[in-house]
């Protein structure tokens, strides 16, 4: 759906603005450090996401690592917690996770680094919301794919103030929680006869 065709058919809510991602925040994605250098990956212990680990909200513990050396010797960067991540290509192009650990990531990922101008969580909530749009922003022949610019240029709605973000965000947490406690009664249902 076009941005155009969207802003004709729906309004703002009272208090809240539009803003470019470049406008109030700094975009960035890592790299992979040479794969046939196993001295890049053993023993490493510096965490290391690949885009195939944002299927849940909150990135919290790494399945991968590298060593300083391989850190040193590639491109890949250090982003700190409460980053947002977002799958640019493959199988979970468009899906966003919020980094609750230092960590780096491979070129994959566009990392949006936090700042005071928004908050994280909140952008986080807006980006998992429209990822269902960003696949179909997607080109590619072989597997999808978003590049670092287009969510760059992408126009985020959000209320004005970090305030009224944290409060929205706290709301979408208890029914996150509700939506969880849920699931699990549900599993512990006894089986119909």
């Amino acid at each position: 759906m076009e941005l155009k065709k969207y802003l004709k058919s729906r309004t703002l809510p009272s208090g809240w603005i539009m803003w470019k991602v470049s406008d109030k925040a700094q975009t960035a994605s890592g790299a992979t450090p040479l794969t046939t250098r196993p001295s890049y990956y053993n023993g490493g212990d510096i965490p290391w996401i690949n885009s195939g680990e944002l299927n849940e909200s909150e990135v919290i513990t790494a399945h991968n690592f590298i060593t300083q050396e391989g850190f040193d010797n590639s491109s890949t960067k250090m982003f700190p917690i409460n980053t947002i991540l977002i799958a640019m290509y493959g199988a979970t192009v468009g899906k966003s996770s919020l980094l609750k650990i230092e960590a780096c990531t491979n070129q994959a990922i566009c990392a949006i680094l936090p700042n005071n101008s928004f908050y994280s969580p909140f952008l986080k909530y807006y980006f998992e919301g429209i990822s269902s749009y960003l696949v179909s922003l997607s080109s590619g022949s072989a597997r999808d794919n978003i590049s670092q610019e287009t969510i760059k240029n992408h126009t985020v709605f959000s209320p004005a103030t970090f305030s009224e973000q944290k409060k929205l965000v706290a709301l979408l947490e208890n029914i996150d929680r509700k939506i969880v406690l849920n699931r699990e009664i549900n599993r512990n249902l006894p089986l119909a006869a």
